[in-house]
């Protein structure tokens, strides 16, 4: 087919023929064109390579690493004033509002993104437990047992020196962590890599073809036409060469200061060392804000090279007349082929892009550290994301019920959470902060003692969590070669028990879980559920007893035993069945106890607890469990992917078996062999005959819970203080704000 007619030069005088000067003017002005655009564009392009994190770095990186190193050094000095005997310094509030403003400058600057911040959230949640654990060191006597524990505690949140994988968890674990990946942020930023060399070579390339193709026309234009000069010609040499030794200069220097600063911030700043670094870094980069907007003005250079070669060559073309030829246009048919490749080949690229990307990412909070994350992570996480391409940003701490709520508070909440505390998700699912589970709950055939349906705002009852693991608690652990007498007999005797209430945040869980399981063994299911439900009153005869039996059995008040249990790690206390000789015996703990250092060591068994408890009601199967349990408290496609896979028997089968639990699944235990200890664990959770009863203050609002805990604390320390430990938890319980304890039943009928 014919197209539109285009009008083509032709020599302006002579016989005949094509001029060659118009074709010479012609191809040497697409040229120059054509160099003009290619040229720009790389220099634009390596311009920006350098410039473009440079504004960044100076308002966002450098401030960020400052601003960490800030909180840290903040933190380090309140540890390094905080006295054994003297609980704290007198500028220790100070040092902490330090701390948690620098922290929200690290938020602002959001050098890392989601887990940047996520991590940030956890570690200021950490930080409020600290101080709470200072503060109340503050009260008690200097050299109390007490103040010990609690500075102890807090120096174990703090993790101020500490090594390992265990100081992953703590909040300069964290910190340092995070300052790592910031760090790395800020080596990507300035780092001047290959890419860019390789950038800055074709951009300088091209410029030195587009000057030498300038020179040349010049020098053909003054020998044709007999002029000399052509001014136009010379101006866009002119351009061309100081534009781009102005940009090379301003790279250099821009890349000079970027080095400096990578410089200045690799390593963490303490003292006055980080306010003078931040003072150098900012006069480096002063200026880098200014050369980063001379990027725009390599375009306009680009536009007036364009029209320099122009005016120098084009009016020289326009002398020669024209005539119209008839130009032929592709065919409809090859145009529409093309257009359909295209198209075909853009859409494959597109869904080749997404399909190896990642398809958003979902937001997930747990208690697991240390070891337990890592095993997470590789056993459940690393499979889900492999499987879904859905990144999961997970933060594990072991305060996560304070970071839970102030997350929460913030309007920030996970998009999942992990909890062992039923209570506590009831607390949020009556206040609408939940999605309903009901169909995966339906699904899963999870058991009504871990999923106990609550009342949502609509009025009706849901499930609002499924359980991913639980633990067997009621469990007396020994070691294999001590026989049902010899464990009778050392139940006795309070120094054979392996006691350690430290838990960072959560200290003195292990002895709350020693009164729960003595109330239910020595009363029955219904005492244990109207206690849970606030109708039973702490300072009741039973649970009085229940308090006194602990006491009486492993020696609470006695100094040679409380003191150490007080300051012992609960992980850790069962190094002692393996020392030698051994510095204890028997241990109450979770099934998950026998993946422990010590009693792997020596060969983990175990009996109910009713057979050592004493005055234990007779003819009773009872037991308490716990589990950890996920929520949804943002529902997006990505959170129902992750939670609907937490309830597979994948997940659970993966998660199962490993020294965090077990799956409540029926699929999954059937799939325990018969004998050894893991098969009777296994027996009893699925046993219809066996009661199971949740942990009791998991199932409690969060204000009982953590004031039953500290209570534990002071009575393990002072029995004396029983009846006025007793009056707190009843004024507590009484306080609670009306409709507050959803939960009134944790020992299902079978």
């Amino acid at each position: 087919m014919s197209g539109p007619a285009v009008r083509i030069p032709e020599k302006q005088a002579g016989a005949g023929g094509t001029s060659r000067t118009l074709g010479e003017l012609t191809r040497r002005t697409v040229l120059l064109v054509l160099l003009a655009v290619l040229t720009t564009a790389a220099l634009f392009q390596a311009y920006r390579g350098v410039h473009g994190d440079a504004v960044p770095l100076k308002s966002a990186s450098a401030p960020g690493v400052l601003a960490v190193d800030t909180a840290m050094d903040a933190l380090a000095t309140v540890q390094a004033g905080v006295q054994s005997e003297d609980g704290s310094t007198s500028d220790f509030h100070t040092r902490i509002s330090v701390a948690n403003q620098s922290l929200a400058r690290a938020a602002s600057a959001d050098v890392t993104g989601l887990g940047g911040r996520q991590t940030i959230q956890t570690v200021t949640g950490l930080i409020a437990t600290y101080s709470g654990w200072i503060e109340d060191a503050e009260a008690q006597l200097p050299g109390a047992p007490l103040q010990k524990a609690y500075l102890s505690y807090a120096a174990g949140m703090l993790g101020v020196g500490a090594k390992g994988p265990d100081a992953e968890a703590t909040v300069m674990g964290r910190l340092a962590a995070l300052q790592a990946e910031q760090q790395h942020v800020v080596g990507r930023q300035t780092d001047f890599g290959p890419l860019l060399w390789l950038e800055w070579s074709l951009a300088l390339a091209l410029a030195l073809a587009f000057l030498l193709l300038l020179a040349e026309a010049h020098r053909y234009y003054g020998a044709r036409f007999s002029r000399q000069l052509n001014p136009p010609l010379l101006a866009a040499c002119a351009l061309l060469v100081a534009g781009v030794a102005v940009l090379v200069a301003f790279t250099a220097l821009t890349h000079s200061a970027m080095a400096d600063t990578r410089s200045a911030l690799a390593h963490p700043l303490t003292g006055n060392a980080i306010p003078r670094t931040g003072s150098q870094v900012s006069g480096r980069l002063a200026g880098t804000g200014l050369r980063a907007a001379a990027a725009d003005w390599i375009l306009v250079g680009g536009v007036l090279l364009v029209l320099l070669v122009l005016l120098g060559l084009q009016p020289r073309i326009n002398e020669y007349r024209v005539r119209v030829v008839t130009v032929k246009w592709p065919r409809l048919r090859t145009v529409g082929a093309v257009g359909t490749c295209l198209v075909v080949l853009a859409g494959g690229g597109a869904l080749a892009v997404r399909a190896a990307g990642w398809n958003g990412s979902v937001t997930l909070l747990a208690n697991w550290t240390g070891t337990e994350q890592e095993q997470f992570q590789r056993l459940v996480i690393d499979k889900f994301e492999d499987k879904y391409h859905i990144h999961v940003v997970y933060q594990g701490s072991s305060a996560e019920s304070q970071v839970l709520a102030a997350d929460v508070e913030s309007g920030t909440p996970p998009d999942v959470a992990i909890l062992p505390g039923p209570g506590e998700l009831a607390g949020y699912a009556a206040e609408g902060m939940l999605t309903p589970l009901d169909d995966l709950v339906a699904r899963g055939r999870f058991g009504a003692t871990w999923v106990t349906p609550v009342k949502g705002t609509d009025g009706k009852e849901h499930a609002y969590w499924l359980p991913i693991k639980t633990d067997l608690k009621s469990m007396v652990w020994h070691p294999k070669s001590m026989d049902a007498s010899a464990v009778a007999q050392a139940a006795r005797t309070p120094a054979s028990w392996c006691l350690g209430m430290g838990s960072d945040a959560t200290s003195g869980w292990p002895g709350s879980d020693w009164i729960e399981d003595i109330l239910l063994q020595q009363t029955d299911a219904a005492t244990y559920d109207a206690w849970v439900g606030g109708t039973l009153p702490w300072n009741s005869p039973k649970v009085r007893r229940a308090w006194t039996t602990w006491g009486q059995m492993v020696g609470a008040g006695d100094p040679a035993l409380a003191a150490p249990a007080l300051k012992a790690s609960f992980a850790d206390v069962a190094d002692g069945v393996a020392a030698k000789p051994p510095t204890c015996r028997l241990e109450h703990q979770s099934s998950f106890a026998q993946g422990t250092a010590g009693w792997k060591a020596v060969g983990p068994a175990y009996v109910h607890s009713a057979d050592v408890i004493p005055g234990a009601a007779a003819g009773g199967d009872r037991w308490v469990v716990s589990g950890d349990l996920a929520a949804v408290l943002h529902s997006t496609p990505q959170s129902a992917k992750l939670i609907a896979y937490l309830a597979s028997d994948e997940a659970q089968r993966a998660w199962a078996g490993t020294q965090s639990g077990f799956s409540v699944k029926g699929a999954v235990l059937a799939g325990y062999p018969a004998a050894g200890t893991d098969g009777a664990i296994a027996r009893t959770l699925r046993d219809p005959a066996a009661v199971r009863c949740y942990d009791a203050s998991d199932a409690m609002p969060a204000p009982v819970r953590d004031a039953f805990a500290l209570a534990v604390l002071r009575f393990l320390a002072d029995p004396g203080t029983l009846d006025a430990q007793l009056e707190t938890l009843d004024k507590v319980s009484a306080g609670l704000p009306e409709g507050s304890r959803v939960l009134n039943q944790v020992c299902p009928a079978r």
